[in-house]
């Protein structure tokens, strides 16, 4: 069975309730994966949006009519789930969230035995079932509760971070029924910033967000750092104590600096978008950097593929620390800096050799015909250029990655330079040979 769905992308589906997703898709969706799991057990969360009941009940439902056992866990965060998936052994997991979308959308996060997402080619498989095989029996439904916060309090340590002022803006999340507890039991004096679930009043993804009442929050109290989270928890962004809003990237590179000395880890996975300081920096620890296509689920491949311990995606500030969790994990990350900064000063002062490059990303209209073609003809063009996830091109202090998007019909441009007027200036040269390509 095909189902058409707003965007399909790595790890699962999304898109806008009742008009892209209906109710009978999201039936025939958890249908296809009770399938897919073998009619096993399956663990379901959602986060806080207000269609989370609508889309649980239907996606519930298929996995019933599969002759599922499912563990209905709540609102939770991602990380909790997939977390739940691997602790307990579950054939496999659904959690419905559009994790840094808008309000109005909602999706599904396909999760596989061993609590990892599930890999383009499984997810191939899945929708190109040619049927909804239905069971004889009727699957089984029950309420449970997950012990991802104790779990990942136990990890932190109790008052490891006694003393530190943490501003914390929850974004209306799945965050705000755990995240605040768990920073008072690591010893922190909190303050709370939208934490009223499901209701939304900043944009949900954080890093887009400019968090102009976080760091106000952070200098009028006098805290020592702050924390915006998305609607899934597995986003986090970071003001210091200055109330100024880091980089993306410096989430990733502050808990890899961190873990890799105090675990002696060498080695990390991260996507192909990733600044080009994170790999300057882990050098520089005597380490080494191995890259992935974009997406989660890809990074999580590669490490299993190399037994990489770390990695991540700079750009969604997401760290995957396997040992905790196999996905992104904004609490875990948001902890881990929070420790760093009660051991080893101020977070400007961290942050202030952290080396930092210009970023700009830019997407254009384009057919899947037409991306081909331009990366055909720029692969030709180029020296040593890298396909990993369409084709990247490094110089000494710059680079440009071109591929075409999964989730729709563009193709996504991204370019990084150590000055603002460089990286634009490479951003213009090549928008103007991509239109050119297109045009001949």
């Amino acid at each position: 069975m095909r189902v058409n769905l707003a965007i399909l992308s790595v790890s699962g589906f999304r898109g806008i309730v009742n008009y892209d997703l209906n109710p009978v898709q999201l039936v025939n969706i958890g249908r296809l994966f009770g399938n897919f799991i073998k009619n096993g057990l399956c663990a379901i969360g959602r986060d806080t949006r207000n269609s989370g009941i609508m889309v649980l009940h239907a996606v519930t439902s298929g996995l019933l009519e599969a002759d599922c056992e499912v563990l209905d866990f709540g609102i939770v965060s991602t990380p909790a789930l997939f977390r739940e998936v691997a602790r307990r052994k579950l054939d496999g997991g659904l959690m419905i969230t559009a994790s840094h979308n808008p309000p109005e959308w909602n999706g599904v996060k396909f999760i596989v035995k061993g609590g990892r997402g599930i890999f383009e080619e499984e997810l191939n498989t899945l929708f190109s079932s040619n049927s909804t095989q239905l069971s004889s029996k009727t699957g089984v439904y029950s309420e449970t509760s997950s012990i991802y916060p104790e779990e990942l309090f136990s990890y932190i340590g109790k008052d490891s971070c006694s003393g530190l002022k943490a501003s914390l803006d929850l974004g209306g999340g799945a965050g705000s029924l755990f995240i605040p507890k768990l920073f008072k039991g690591i010893g922190c004096k909190v303050l709370t910033l939208n934490d009223s679930i499901g209701i939304f009043s900043r944009t949900i993804d954080p890093i887009e967000d400019e968090l102009k009442n976080l760091s106000e929050s952070v200098v009028a109290n006098g805290f020592d750092v702050g924390f915006a989270y998305d609607c899934d928890a597995d986003r986090v962004a970071i003001v210091d104590e200055k109330g100024r809003k880091l980089p993306a990237d410096f989430t990733l590179m502050l808990c890899l600096k961190y873990l890799m000395r105090k675990m002696r880890l060498r080695e990390a996975v991260v996507s192909v978008d990733t600044s080009m300081g994170l790999e300057k920096m882990v050098n520089d620890l005597g380490g080494k950097v191995y890259y992935s296509k974009v997406g989660e689920a890809n990074v999580v491949m590669e490490m299993m593929r190399r037994g990489c311990k770390l990695g991540g995606e700079g750009s969604s500030g997401g760290l995957i620390l396997s040992d905790f969790v196999l996905c992104r994990d904004g609490a875990l990350a948001s902890a881990l800096i929070s420790k760093m900064i009660k051991q080893e000063g101020a977070l400007s002062d961290l942050t202030k050799d952290l080396p930092y490059y210009h970023q700009i990303r830019k997407k254009i209209p384009c057919s899947k015909d037409d991306a081909e073609r331009i990366l055909s003809t720029l692969i030709q063009e180029l020296p040593n250029v890298d396909t990993t996830d369409g084709i990247k091109f490094k110089q000494k202090d710059s680079w440009v990655l071109i591929r075409p998007s999964r989730t729709e019909e563009v193709l996504r441009i991204s370019v990084e330079a150590k000055s603002k007027d460089k990286a634009e200036q490479i951003m213009n040269n090549y928008l103007k040979r991509i239109k050119s390509i297109m045009r001949g």
